[in-house]
């Protein structure tokens, strides 16, 4: 990571919130390019790969993610990523890896400007006819206890597209801006609930039972700021699935308590890392103070929003 110690001296908080989305990227987009994380030391990360195309490709697909993020962060405030790939053998210990090979590499990661991906000569030859990308030569570099220069390339994507700008309508009109976030935000949770077969709300539906067990299906509607049939509608499918059960509520009369069963407890102990990590992910360009102010700002919207709903229905 470059600049670390700089970064946490300016915004503690926001720099370990912003490592840890970008680590979240990379701990998912290494096991899907078929690498291994083999050690992680404060900000970095040593992974091999059963190919270099693979490590590179990996490689360029982190910078790639990991830039959308940043482009919407201030520059001063920005978590980048130096990437160096060699390819050579390794010594395994206990999972972690060692040698000169892996010496090599490091000191590709730090040729490497920030936000960019270095190569050594041996990966070159190996990715310069496989994949469509251009090189740099950077010539022969020394670099720290080896004795022979190695040769570097600086490795881009071919035709990079240029991201996009914000309409001028959308900065100009508030329906655009919340259309275009509840969109940013329904696919955030998506990308969540969507591999455990549910619907966002059916998620949140539960995790709000889970803190409030004993709840009724009335004061959930209330909780969640839905009306009471989609409140209904949620319990019975959650019901169904098996994340909720019904219970009597002693005294109660005809109300019912709702409880989270273990299944959605286990539900809510798995995901809840991973739905603050990808939210973090949204709100990376926000400092804390911004954050707190965005949140309060929220609420009292909704709470403007709620009373003039509960004048109306009297």
């Amino acid at each position: 990571m470059a600049g670390y110690t700089r970064l946490m001296r300016i915004d503690e908080a926001g720099t370990l919130r912003l490592l840890a989305s970008h680590r979240d990227i990379t701990d998912r987009l290494i096991p899907r390019h078929d690498g291994r994380i083999a050690n992680t030391a404060g900000d970095s990360i040593l992974a091999e790969f059963p190919s270099a195309a693979d490590a590179v490709q990996c490689a360029l697909a982190v910078q790639e993610r990991v830039g959308a993020v940043n482009d919407a962060v201030p520059e001063e405030r920005r978590v980048s990523f130096r990437i160096g790939v060699h390819v050579g053998e390794a010594i395994v210990r206990n999972g972690d890896l060692f040698g000169d090979a892996v010496n090599i590499a490091a000191r590709m990661q730090g040729l490497a400007q920030p936000g960019s991906v270095c190569v050594s000569g041996a990966a070159y030859e190996y990715v310069r006819t496989a994949l469509p990308l251009d090189f740099e030569d950077l010539g022969a570099q020394q670099v720290k206890n080896l004795d022979a220069p190695v040769r570097v390339y600086l490795v881009r994507p071919s035709g990079r597209p240029a991201s996009r700008a914000l309409p001028p309508i959308h900065r100009g009109a508030i329906s655009h801006l919340a259309r275009r976030f509840h969109a940013l935000c329904h696919a955030a949770s998506m990308e969540v609930t969507g591999p455990e077969g549910l619907e966002p709300i059916e998620y949140a539906a539960v995790a709000s039972i889970h803190d409030a067990p004993g709840i009724d299906v009335v004061h959930l509607a209330e909780r969640m700021g839905l009306d009471l049939a989609t409140a209904r509608r949620t319990v019975k499918r959650l019901a169904q699935r098996g994340f909720i059960e019904h219970s009597p509520q002693a005294g109660s009369g005809r109300s019912r308590a709702l409880v989270a069963t273990p299944v959605g407890d286990d539900l809510i102990q798995r995901l809840r890392s991973v739905t603050r990590t990808v939210h973090d992910r949204i709100m990376a360009p926000l400092s804390e103070r911004e954050r707190e102010t965005l949140t309060e700002l929220l609420i009292r919207v909704i709470k403007t929003r709620d009373l003039k709903a509960g004048n109306g229905s009297d």
